[in-house]
C-alpha cells in the first residue's frame, strides 16, 4: 500500500509542523544568528520529526540500493542521510542560536542534499533511455543528461552562493544586488529543471507516439515515477523562488510550517517514491536484446 504510507507520513508531518506555526514570531528584544536569518524560532519537535523521518527513508533507500547492487543510484540514500542530519541539527541550532558553526552545518546539510535528488533523476533518465526504449526519443545525447544538467545545478548554486555572499553586505546597495543575484540563481535553478521535466515530457510523448502503452510495458513505471518525483522537486523550486522574491521578512520565509510544507515534505515524498518502486527491476527486466540495442550506457 505505497500511497497509504506516503499519506501517513504526510498526515504525521503536518501535525507536527502545526506546533511549528505557533514559534512564527520574530525576535526583536534581542535578534540573535537565527531569529535575524529566519525570523522566527526554530520548533525543535519538528525537526526532531523531520529527521527522524528522512532516516527512516535513507535507511530504506541504502536497503534498496545494496539488494539491488545499483550503485549508480548512491547518491540519493547519501543525501538523504545528509538532508536528517540537518534536520536534527536544527535542534541545537535553536538552542544556541548564535553559534556560527552549527548554523552553518545546518544550512549545508539541508541546502545541498536536494541537488542530489535531482542528480538522481538525471541518471535515471539516462539509463532508462538507453536500456530500455531508444536514443530518438531524446534530443538531448542520454548519456550526457545527468552531465549537462548536474554542470547547470552547480553553476546556479554558485550563482546563489555569490549573491548570498553579497547580501550579507552590510552596504545597502551591495545587500539589494546580492538579493537579486540569488533570487536569480533560484530562478535559473528552477528553469533548468524545469528543461529536464519538458525532455521526459518528450520522450512520453514520443513513446506513446509510436503506439506504445506504458501501463502495459515493464518499464512503464519508470515514466509515471520519474515525472512525479520531479514534480514534488519542482513544488519545492518554486516555493523557494517565491519565498526569496517576497524579501527579507516576507510571509513564508517568517513562517516556518511552510518550509517544512513546502520544502521539506516534496522532497521526502519525492525520494520516498522510489522506496516503494524502486527503478532498478523495471530496468533490469525491460533491457533490450544487444542486437535491438543502439548502443551501451
Amino acid at each position: 500500500m505505497p500511497s497509504a504510507n506516503i499519506l501517513i507520513i504526510v498526515a504525521v508531518l503536518i501535525g507536527v509542523v502545526r506546533a511549528a506555526s505557533g514559534n512564527s514570531t520574530s525576535s526583536f528584544e534581542a535578534p540573535t544568528l537565527v531569529s535575524a536569518v529566519f525570523h522566527y524560532d526554530p520548533s525543535k519537535v519538528a525537526a526532531a520529526v523531520a529527521g527522524a523521518l528522512y532516516s527512516v527513508a535513507s535507511l530504506c533507500l541504502f536497503t534498496r540500493l545494496f539488494m539491488n547492487k545499483a550503485w549508480w543510484g548512491l547518491c540519493l540514500p547519501i543525501a538523504s542521510t545528509f538532508m536528517a542530519v540537518g534536520f536534527f541539527m536544527r535542534i541545537p541550532m535553536a538552542t544556541n542560536p548564535d553559534s556560527l558553526p552549527i548554523f552553518m552545518v545546518q544550512q549545508l546539510f539541508t541546502l545541498l542534499p536536494p541537488a542530489a535528488f535531482l542528480a538522481f533523476n538525471y541518471i535515471l533518465y539516462g539509463h532508462f533511455i538507453v536500456n530500455c526504449v531508444d536514443r530518438r526519443y531524446s534530443w538531448i545525447k542520454p548519456e550526457k543528461v545527468a552531465r549537462y544538467f548536474v554542470i547547470s545545478d552547480i553553476t546556479t548554486f554558485l550563482i546563489q552562493g555569490g549573491g548570498g555572499g553579497l547580501e550579507a553586505s552590510k552596504n545597502v546597495t551591495s545587500e539589494k544586488l546580492g538579493a537579486n543575484i540569488l533570487l536569480a540563481g533560484l530562478v535559473a535553478q528552477t528553469l533548468s529543471f524545469a528543461l529536464f521535466m519538458i525532455l521526459v515530457a518528450y520522450a512520453w510523448r514520443g513513446i506513446l507516439r509510436d503506439g506504445f502503452v506504458p501501463r502495459q510495458e515493464q518499464w512503464g513505471p519508470i515514466l509515471w515515477i520519474l515525472m512525479f518525483s520531479s514534480t514534488a522537486y519542482m513544488i519545492r523550486c518554486i516555493y523557494r523562488v517565491i519565498e526569496l522574491g517576497q524579501g527579507n521578512g516576507g510571509y513564508l520565509l517568517t513562517h516556518e510550517i511552510y518550509f517544512f510544507l513546502l520544502d521539506s515534505l516534496p522532497l521526502l515524498i519525492g525520494i520516498c517514491t522510489y522506496i516503494f518502486f524502486w527503478p532498478t527491476k523495471y530496468l533490469e527486466m525491460s533491457v533490450k536484446p544487444a542486437n535491438e540495442m543502439t548502443g551501451r550506457y
